[in-house]
């Protein structure tokens, strides 16, 4: 704060500026100035004008609190630094901070206190709308709440203010079933790519093997294939987000059983390529995520039409495997799912919960036909 003089046109002027900084919240700052003044007398009582005024407007903007933008910011930077209540990896980072930037772009320059429920119900019909998966919206609200309950705790939000999507109800979808490859379907894509030589069949083969994500495949080195121990050590992933390794989905590193028919698939890609840090080949498309599109136009051109992703292959994998007889637990322990609820989904594709429930119930009449009669067997 502080008056200062000029001349201009041979007359002495005076400038007032004034600033104040909340006390509560050092990003909160209020200016204000004025110059033309005629006399030094008259700038002091200008200058007491003025600081009113911004105390006045400083308490205002600290009754409304930070901006949602400015909340995503502090969570972001604690959540980096281990302050956020929890762990967690830069990566799980940057896909909540991009989440909320991308989804809640209209609340970004709001203050928390003029957010309300109509907010809220605008986001999740955006997204309803654009047709994102209800799995995909659950997860969105999340994030929203995770960085809401957050700013709670550290007091930047008053108790009483709920967050926006608190209370909107998210309508499950009508099925969780997906289409996959029936084991027919899956060994006639394996038969024909090799046939024709296609060159994302080892990478079909592996996916259908050991129920890798896209981005593990793609990250996996010659040093994770143990053959004495028949073991692969799964312990990183590609991020086409991020450009670059980093650690499995859910941050834990875990061991995939190599069978006969993937021993088979392994020895064939080390001929191949005896010189290569990689298993599996950098085929086109793959970093930029056309796995689906690709693996979809073969299906058509082989006579399968189904709509399937190449994340579909990981289903195939639990849903057969577990068909065989495989222990589900072993199955979950091989494909890194660690939220059964998730996995029941391939348990019930297989059918393993109801296998055999209805042998033992017997209820219709065993008949023994003899000289044009009928005759009950007990």
């Amino acid at each position: 704060m502080g008056i200062s003089s000029y001349d201009k046109n041979g007359q002495t002027f005076y400038r007032v500026y004034v600033q104040e900084r909340s006390s509560k919240d050092r990003s909160i700052r209020v200016q204000r100035s004025k110059a033309g003044i005629d006399s030094y007398a008259e700038a002091r009582r200008e200058e007491k004008k003025l600081t009113k005024r911004v105390f006045e407007l400083v308490a205002s903007i600290e009754a409304k609190g930070i901006t949602w933008k400015e909340l995503i910011h502090r969570w972001e930077m604690s959540a980096k630094n281990g302050l956020a209540g929890k762990e967690y990896p830069l990566h799980v980072v940057h896909d909540h901070v991009n989440t909320l930037y991308n989804h809640t772009l209209t609340w970004l320059d709001k203050r928390i206190k003029d957010l309300g429920r109509a907010d809220g119900r605008y986001v999740i019909n955006e997204l309803t709308s654009n047709s994102y998966s209800t799995s995909r919206i659950k997860r969105i609200k999340g994030s929203i709440s995770k960085v809401w309950t957050w700013g709670v705790e550290e007091g930047l939000i008053t108790e009483n203010l709920k967050s926006p999507v608190q209370g909107i109800v998210i309508k499950n979808e009508k099925s969780d079933y997906r289409p996959i490859l029936t084991l027919d379907e899956v060994r006639k894509l394996l038969y024909e790519a090799e046939v024709r030589q296609h060159p994302w069949r080892h990478i079909w083969a592996l996916a259908v093997l050991t129920g890798m994500r896209s981005g593990e495949l793609y990250a996996l080195t010659w040093e994770d294939v143990d053959f004495e121990t028949n073991i692969i050590r799964i312990s990183k992933s590609y991020s086409q987000r991020l450009k670059s390794i980093k650690s499995t989905k859910n941050s834990e590193w875990r061991n995939a059983h190599i069978s006969e028919d993937l021993k088979e698939v392994l020895l064939k890609l080390r001929r191949l390529n005896p010189h290569s840090e990689n298993v599996l080949p950098r085929v086109g498309g793959w970093k930029y995520g056309n796995g689906g599109k690709i693996l979809r136009a073969f299906l058509v051109r082989i006579g399968i039409e189904k709509y399937v992703t190449l994340h579909t292959l990981r289903a195939c994998f639990a849903t057969h495997v577990l068909a065989s007889g495989a222990e589900p637990t072993q199955v979950m322990k091989m494909g890194g799912w660690s939220d059964f609820k998730t996995f029941q989904i391939y348990v019930r594709m297989a059918g393993v919960d109801v296998k055999g429930v209805t042998d033992g119930f017997r209820v219709t009449p065993k008949l023994e036909q003899s000289n044009n009669l009928l005759k009950l067997i007990n």
